[in-house]
């Protein structure tokens, strides 16, 4: 009796200090939050003790907020569940008519069916053509046949803007040569005032290169290289200068066209490797007698762990966008679109017990609020004619989703490991360099510049324990950089006064 005593008395005494412990916790994120004159009305954040999934700090938890690229936590923990860990997208190649195995001449046309591989970079394009060679290809006497029907034909996605050239707004399509962006290589000349030598990575035939750089003295210039749809097809523009000592370097920069650029870097690849396609480049869809027959050849990709990395590493919006329109397809059949990829989630969600309902527009974060144009004199109609393309979500609903995905054994270690590590690696490589918190934090960061907003949520390694945290900033604080700064405050008075002063 007397053990058991001691031991409750024990007990209730770590408990009491354990509490204690949060409320302190508490108090000094509000002082912190006060002290840097922060208004609270733009700020969520939720801090979760992953022990016993208990709240330890707390401000607008249930406010909606926009996530930015933290929406790609959903879109990540969806397609583990709804696709799979081990989902590989596959790339299929048809032949109609006959290939003569001798001559590898195929009397007929080449299809090629698109079932959303975001990895078909140039290397992997190069090395389709080259398997299909292997196979005994040589030679196509018909037409080469695009299907990318595997989605629609939408390739932005809401919440994305059509100015611009930036590769972080291309397009989405079922058969994306390079992310659906192409790289182009900018060297000095031999001498001052000469043109600079440019190139095309991947090689692609019909895209016009329109340069007016020149080489300039020293050892940089001042070089803008755009994109733009021109007369039908994408056209590179390169201005500007380079210097003379300059090294060579990529920029990489959207195309303008989807199933025409796949064909274009295909024949590229195809001519440079010695595959003939005497016939044009058309979107066809594979027949369905032709698909009954079954593949010539079928092109696996990637595990969806391959891309997990991307998506979360390097916050790709283009693999977050191919993930979301996939999860379309799948679960409400083909084609994949953007808003079967909104039900899709959205049911996942409702499903795996999350609490209430985010808005979801896309699976990548991009987007804000805005009003239409209204009359000058219309200010009823401007004050409640609000769209919404963008998604929100409240910081308690983020840290759920954290404590849902912890308990996934099938995923969560590769889920984990994708996110970027605090002073590593990935989008946080530059941020918490001189913190105690270096290598302990595993979160997504999410940035709109233009919008204000900056997010960062996650996991908190310890020693002793794993938090889960969300913190939103939504058109507060001076500036971006000082959003940084009191997110990584924040993280350092949990790690400090989780159990007393470390």
């Amino acid at each position: 009796m007397r053990l058991r005593r001691v031991f409750a008395q024990t007990t209730a005494a770590l408990l009491f200090l354990h509490s204690a412990g949060f409320a302190s916790m508490q108090a000094s994120v509000d002082e912190l939050v006060r002290s840097r004159n922060y208004d609270t009305g733009g700020l969520g954040v939720v801090v979760m003790d992953m022990a016993n999934d208990s709240v330890v700090v707390s401000i607008n938890a249930g406010v909606m907020m926009n996530p930015a690229s933290v929406q790609k936590l959903v879109t990540g923990a969806a397609a583990f569940e709804i696709l799979g860990p081990t989902h590989m997208h596959v790339t299929r190649v048809f032949i109609d008519g006959e290939m003569n195995a001798d001559s590898g001449v195929v009397h007929g046309n080449l299809y090629i069916r698109g079932g959303g591989d975001p990895g078909l970079n140039a290397e992997k394009i190069w090395t389709l053509v080259q398997h299909l060679q292997h196979r005994g290809i040589r030679r196509v006497r018909g037409d080469l046949m695009i299907d990318n029907f595997f989605f629609d034909e939408v390739g932005m996605g809401p919440g994305f803007s059509d100015d611009g050239s930036r590769s972080y707004q291309s397009l989405i399509s079922a058969l994306p040569p390079n992310f659906s962006s192409v790289g182009v290589h900018h060297r000095p000349g031999q001498e001052i005032g000469s043109p600079i030598h440019t190139d095309l990575f991947p090689q692609m035939d019909g895209v016009r290169i329109n340069s007016t750089a020149t080489t300039v003295e020293g050892s940089k210039g001042r070089l803008d290289v755009t994109t733009s749809l021109t007369g039908g097809t994408t056209q590179v523009t390169i201005t500007g200068t380079m210097g003379i000592e300059e090294q060579p370097g990529y920029t990489y920069r959207r195309m303008w066209q989807t199933w025409e650029a796949f064909g274009s870097a295909f024949r590229a690849q195809a001519a440079a490797g010695g595959l003939v396609i005497d016939g044009r480049t058309v979107q066809r869809r594979v027949p369905d007698t032709l698909a009954a027959r079954g593949a010539f050849y079928t092109f696996g990709g990637e595990p969806l762990t391959v891309f997990m990395n991307h998506m979360f590493k390097w916050s790709s919006n283009f693999v977050s966008e191919m993930l979301f329109k996939t999860m379309g397809a799948f679960g409400q059949g083909q084609p994949g679109t953007w808003p079967k990829g909104t039900a899709v989630v959205t049911d996942w969600w409702t499903a795996a017990g999350l609490p209430g309902t985010p808005h979801v527009i896309n699976g990548s974060g991009m987007g804000s609020a805005r009003r239409p144009r209204v009359r000058a004199n219309d200010t009823a109609a401007a004050e409640n004619s609000v769209v919404r393309t963008e998604n929100l979500m409240s910081a308690a609903q983020a840290v759920a989703l954290l404590a849902h995905v912890s308990k996934q054994k099938s995923y969560f270690p590769d889920f984990l490991s994708a996110l970027p590590s605090s002073g590593v690696d990935g989008t946080l490589r530059t941020r918490f360099r001189r913190s105690n918190l270096r290598g302990v934090v595993r979160a997504k960061t999410g940035t709109l510049n233009s919008l204000r907003v900056s997010a960062l949520a996650g996991y908190l390694l310890l020693d002793d324990r794993t938090y889960a945290f969300a913190i939103f900033c939504n058109n507060v604080g001076p500036n971006q950089y000082d959003n940084w700064i009191m997110q990584e405050q924040i993280l350092d008075i949990v790690a400090r006064t989780g159990w007393g002063e470390r």
